[in-house]
């Protein structure tokens, strides 16, 4: 089987910049992928390659690239579970359904998952309990899942469940 992005590589995170800008209607991957790597300091490379991206990587990228593009600024992105993290799987969900309801204008978000892979993925809400998620596998680049098969947590028996932090999840919003 051929190799893909983020098999090799811990680029996951501004692969899912590019991918979030561009579900926010800027399609400027190249640049707006330039931008994000350029924001890391010089000591984080070549070891990010291996390692991946942090949080701090990922808010770092963003900053730079609202900053460097006029129509990225107009995308308002927030960190609404990285200082009050939700308690529970349920107090995540149910956070998680009312950001759509006090912030009407929410595009998309970055989500950390810990399993299948430490990994970092686009992730926007469809009607009822349905999460559809935009990867950087070229296998399947556009999944769904219904939410009983996520769990935000640290630990799920469930073999196949993706795990989420609860901590980690990165709102677009449009303005």
């Amino acid at each position: 089987m051929p190799n893909y992005q983020g098999q090799l590589d811990g680029l996951c995170g501004p692969y899912a910049i590019v991918n979030a800008f561009e579900h926010c209607g800027i399609e400027r991957p190249d640049e707006i992928f330039e931008t994000a790597c350029a924001a890391l300091a010089p000591r984080r490379w070549p070891k990010v390659l291996w390692d991946g991206t942090t949080i701090g990587d990922l808010k770092r990228m963003i900053k730079l690239c609202r900053a460097s593009f006029a129509d990225a600024a107009a995308v308002k992105t927030s960190y609404p579970f990285s200082r009050s993290t939700p308690t529970s799987n349920k107090d995540y969900w149910d956070r998680f359904d009312q950001l759509f309801v006090d912030r009407p204008n929410t595009r998309c978000m970055i989500l950390g998952l810990s399993r299948p892979s430490m990994h970092w993925i686009v992730a926007y809400r469809e009607s009822g309990s349905r999460i559809s998620f935009v990867d950087t596998d070229p296998h399947k680049p556009f999944q769904r899942k219904n939410r009983s098969m996520l769990h935000a947590g640290s630990r799920n028996g469930h073999p196949k469940k993706w795990i989420i932090d609860r901590s980690e999840l990165i709102l677009f919003e449009a303005e």
